[in-house]
């Protein structure tokens, strides 16, 4: 099974698959054997193999039951039996509800299937029970995005680059982030004429963030004004990132203190604020950018990225 699994992390699929076959000669009824064959076939593209063996794993009692009905939630879903997928990974919470990889999968079966509500509603609480679960975060903040609800977005594409800075998805995330905070701003016709654009009318269910809103696009003004001239962008990204999450620290959510930004993402951010971090913050997402100066500003202040990556690391997030 080591053997096995070594290769499997190596990406020799088929050789995994052999190692495994070797176990069930020797013990017909290894449900391992029959799980991470399952996924090995998975992984390889070979969904219909996964599926059947999955199915025959099911059929154990034992721990890795959820398992194999996340295994088969994931084929189905790739053969495009997406309704099918949702009973496999109902039937997979039922037995372990407090595995985020499930709430996660179920998500990303929802989103193929159009239904963004109940996408985010699973996201959510995969982030509940797993905060450290970068791929939540990041599609939380593209569902977030694609349902204009812009300022969740940003939080969660926030969160994620702390997690993930300079992988192959940061880009991407890094895009969400950049351009919520241009907020709407851009070049007029004449010299010094800056427009922003504003969507007040839009849904509350998250949370009203109308001000916050309008914050992000003045803010955005100021960058593009010739007060900023002669400041790196690092240092305008600071001063905005600064401004920001002082009005969200001091802001008064009322009504919507309940609601998931406000609950979940907002006091992370309020307590980095308070605690000085939004400096070795905002260079640390940054890593993955095109800014200019954050790899320099990155090796010249090491103590200051382990003192806010310690802080992250053991900040206590809400369960529910």
């Amino acid at each position: 099974m080591d053997e096995g699994i070594a290769l499997h992390d190596r990406g020799d699929f088929d050789g995994a698959i052999a190692k495994y076959e070797e176990v069930l000669k020797q013990n017909p009824n290894s449900d391992w054997a029959y799980y991470e064959m399952a996924f090995a076939y998975q992984m390889k593209g070979d969904f219909k193999k996964s599926l059947e063996i999955a199915y025959k794993g099911a059929q154990y009692k034992s721990d890795k039951v959820a398992g194999f009905y996340m295994l088969i939630g994931n084929d189905l879903d790739d053969l495009g039996e997406s309704k099918k997928a949702v009973e496999a990974y109902r039937a997979a919470i039922k037995i372990e509800p407090h595995n985020h990889l499930i709430y996660y999968n179920l998500a990303l079966t929802y989103s193929r299937l159009g239904d963004l509500d109940e996408a985010k509603k699973n996201l959510k609480q995969a982030v509940f029970l797993n905060p450290d679960h970068a791929s939540s975060h990041v599609v939380l903040a593209q569902v977030f995005r694609k349902t204009n609800f812009t300022t969740p977005a940003l939080f969660a594409a926030m969160r994620f680059l702390v997690i993930e800075p300079s992988s192959r998805r940061s880009p991407g995330a890094y895009k969400i982030f950049s351009e919520i905070l241009r907020g709407g701003a851009t070049p007029g016709k004449n010299p010094n004429e800056i427009n922003i654009a504003l969507n007040l009318g839009g849904s509350k269910e998250e949370g009203d963030f109308g001000f916050l809103e309008l914050t992000l696009g003045l803010g955005a003004a100021m960058m593009s004004s010739e007060k900023s001239k002669g400041k790196s962008e690092g240092q305008l990204l600071v001063e905005q990132l600064n401004t920001l999450l002082a009005i969200v620290s001091e802001a008064d959510p009322k009504d919507d203190k309940g609601k998931f930004t406000w609950k979940y993402y907002i006091p992370y951010f309020a307590e980095l604020k308070k605690k000085n971090y939004v400096e070795p913050f905002a260079y640390y997402i940054s890593q993955g950018s095109n800014l200019k100066g954050v790899n320099e500003w990155l090796q010249a202040n090491p103590a200051k990225v382990n003192e806010f990556l310690s802080w992250s690391k053991g900040y206590q997030w809400p369960k529910e």
